[in-house]
């Protein structure tokens, strides 16, 4: 499953073009430093592929500080502070990408995956039956986080049965 949504990370960031990032087009925006917003953005994910988390932030940072309203940004920030334990840090970037693309496929799939992190498997599937709706013919991201929901009730013990009380 990582290894998946590290090449779904790479295949993602090669196919946006830098002008993506330029809202209306131009090119990438300078940074303090000489840098791009591409450029962050670009090192933040070589990091995440290389599963240096906490080396990634300070990029999402930076490029976040010029892209605001990014959800993929946004989305990147919740990944990477989940990876790292910050449970509710993640949280709320997830739920501020959501809040910027209710359909971004990959921050469902992943505040799904934060939900199962966090034993809160209902909500897990609220995420799933969310990427159900926005892509009901299947796709990488509801693939995944069934696969994830399967993987963790495989886990999980069975809460044993209250018995009856005594009459």
């Amino acid at each position: 499953m990582r290894r998946s949504i590290l090449f779904a990370v790479l295949f993602m960031s090669a196919a946006v073009p830098a002008s993506g990032w330029a809202m209306g087009g131009g090119g990438s925006v300078p940074v303090a430093g000489g840098n791009t917003v591409t450029d962050d953005y670009a090192m933040a994910l070589r990091l995440i592929h290389r599963e240096k988390y906490a080396d990634a932030v300070p990029y999402l940072d930076r490029a976040l500080q010029q892209r605001p309203y990014s959800a993929d940004i946004l989305n990147y920030l919740g990944f990477t502070h989940r990876m790292l334990g910050d449970y509710p840090g993640s949280l709320d970037y997830y739920q501020r990408a959501l809040a910027r693309d209710p359909d971004h496929k990959g921050a469902h799939e992943y505040l799904g995956e934060l939900y199962l992190n966090m034993h809160q498997v209902d909500n897990a599937r609220g995420q799933l039956a969310e990427l159900a709706r926005i892509c009901p013919n299947d796709c990488d991201e509801r693939d995944t986080l069934t696969k994830s929901i399967a993987a963790y009730e495989a886990a999980t013990p069975a809460q044993p049965a209250t018995p009856p009380p005594s009459p």
